[in-house]
């Protein structure tokens, strides 16, 4: 987009909101929520046009649109985005290329303190977080020994640990390069047979610039032998999910534009009357005597699937902007300089990605804070 053509249009809209007082809502009563509505969803709109992205443009657009759409359904997904966007553009102007390695270490320490707390767990001594006793009412918690370290969660810490694997592996140091194939020998403890997947072929990519092809063809079939017979063995790849996404698909083929609209998946809103049911449990009620029981329906509240959700909650448009947004992101990176930082953030991209086709890094604050700044200094390195 033109630059004088996009600040003629801020300044004319910037003088259109002048006459606020004037607009209301069909639906909001109170015209002081009405004004407050229109104020945002102008400051936001205005925002999206100067992140220097096209496609961070017409996503945040989107968004805004899907928003009102849906009679203004879908608040914590509006201000999630336009959060994320903030921390998008704030990453942008504030790193330039000789910074990236500065954010990497930092990412890497990061890692590293999960490591070490994750030791503390399995020795039993973790103070942050406990276990929870299954088919007992009330629940009853218990000391956690579960590797989890400070993510709270074995996928959460898994894909962590799965993003980080590239990163030392493209270090120049031996001993960073060993340490990424420690990352993968903690991810066979963590159970987590997608995270040690990505995991492997993030250590592929990056071995991919930097081994002789026969060494590499060499060590893809010795690695290729090791996760068959840990899927095999260990963790087998979950399949409980493939029912829900086929029904999932099959609710959104009826809305495929717009889908169902903002953090519809896990709610019922005006226009989507129902949830989706992952299981029905007994609980015991009382002492380990008590015949009592009570029964609860755990409900999904994500595709664990992040190509599903834009789908199912953005509609098709909003693929579409996130397959132009990668498209354009590839081509740059095939023109690009092969650094090892370029092929570092390349190979978290695409770990990124493996990753969301059955856990929602995407959807967790505690992860989407490292997730935007990575994918912002990705653009940097290829632009």
């Amino acid at each position: 987009m033109n630059i004088e053509i996009t600040k003629n249009f801020i300044r004319g809209w910037l003088i259109v909101m002048i006459f606020i007082a004037l607009v209301t809502i069909q639906g909001i009563q109170d015209q002081r929520q009405s004004h407050q509505m229109i104020l945002m969803l102008s400051v936001m709109g205005l925002f999206s046009l100067i992140v220097k992205n096209i496609w961070v443009t017409a996503f945040m657009l989107w968004t805004i649109f899907l928003f009102s759409f849906f009679k203004f359904q879908g608040d914590t997904y509006l201000s999630n985005v336009f959060f994320g966007c903030i921390l998008y553009f704030i990453t942008k102007i504030s790193f330039k290329k000789e910074h990236i390695n500065l954010y990497i270490n930092g990412f890497l320490w990061f890692i590293f303190a999960n490591l070490a707390y994750m030791t503390v767990q399995r020795t039993g001594f973790d103070f942050i977080y406990t276990s929870t006793l299954q088919n007992v009412y009330p629940i009853q918690h218990v000391s956690n020994t579960k590797m989890d370290g400070f993510m709270g969660h074995r996928s959460i810490v898994g894909s962590l640990l799965a993003m980080g694997v590239p990163f030392l592996a493209a270090r120049e140091s031996l001993m960073a390069k060993i340490a990424s194939v420690g990352l993968l020998i903690v991810l066979v403890f963590c159970n987590t047979s997608l995270c040690l997947l990505m995991g492997l072929i993030g250590l592929l990519f990056v071995l991919y610039y930097h081994l002789n092809r026969k060494i590499l063809i060499g060590i893809t079939i010795l690695i290729l032998a090791i996760g068959l017979l840990y899927l095999n063995k260990v963790d087998k790849l979950g399949t409980e999910r493939f029912i829900m996404w086929k029904k999932v698909m099959q609710d959104y083929m009826i809305h495929p534009v717009t889908g169902y609209g903002l953090d519809s998946f896990a709610n019922e809103t005006k226009f989507k009357r129902f949830r989706y049911s992952q299981a029905i449990k007994d609980f015991r009620y009382g002492d380990k005597n008590s015949d009592e029981r009570i029964t609860n329906i755990d409900i999904w509240d994500n595709p664990h699937n992040l190509y599903i959700s834009i789908l199912y909650e953005f509609g098709f448009i909003g693929m579409v902007i996130f397959i132009c947004y990668m498209r354009q992101n590839i081509l740059n990176y095939v023109k690009s300089i092969k650094d090892r930082n370029t092929i570092a953030l390349t190979g978290f991209v695409l770990v990124f990605l493996g990753l969301s086709m059955g856990h929602f890094p995407a959807f967790l604050a505690r992860e989407m804070v490292y997730i935007i700044p990575l994918f912002t200094l990705w653009e940097t390195s290829i632009a």
